[in-house]
């Protein structure tokens, strides 16, 4: 009866705090590109994009860049974004989307990758 109610509490927190967003995929057009300089560098894009119900909207994207060279976006190209619908300024490029999604899978997956060549070393000693 403990395990079933226990059980039956972390269903219904799940449920409860589940963020689930619905990203609609479309393409934008580049109005603007800034460049913020200081630690690390990088590039936003202000990008003008139709909306499903045919408004447009406006919205903020940060770009990928290549060390020291930038963005190899320029100033009314096209480009691939994902909107949240109930928040359409929400805006993510599809390779922002996969990093955001997996990042920290990648992450971890990378650390014990890196962390296993010293306990091999450790175990032949």
């Amino acid at each position: 009866m403990k395990s079933l109610l226990i059980f039956a509490l972390l269903l219904l927190t799940a449920n409860c705090f589940s963020q689930e967003e619905e990203w609609i995929k479309t393409e934008g057009k580049i109005t603007e590109i800034n460049k913020h300089r200081g630690r690390y560098m990088r590039e936003t894009a202000i990008v003008k994009f139709n909306l499903e119900n045919g408004r447009e909207q406006l919205g903020n994207v940060q770009l990928s860049i290549i060390p020291y060279l930038g963005s190899t976006k320029s100033v009314g190209d096209t480009i691939t974004i994902n909107y949240d619908r109930n928040n359409p300024v929400i805006l993510k490029t599809n390779f922002g989307k996969l990093l955001s999604n997996y990042g920290m899978y990648i992450l971890v997956f990378l650390g014990i990758v890196f962390s296993i060549k010293p306990f091999l070393k450790q175990k032949k000693k």
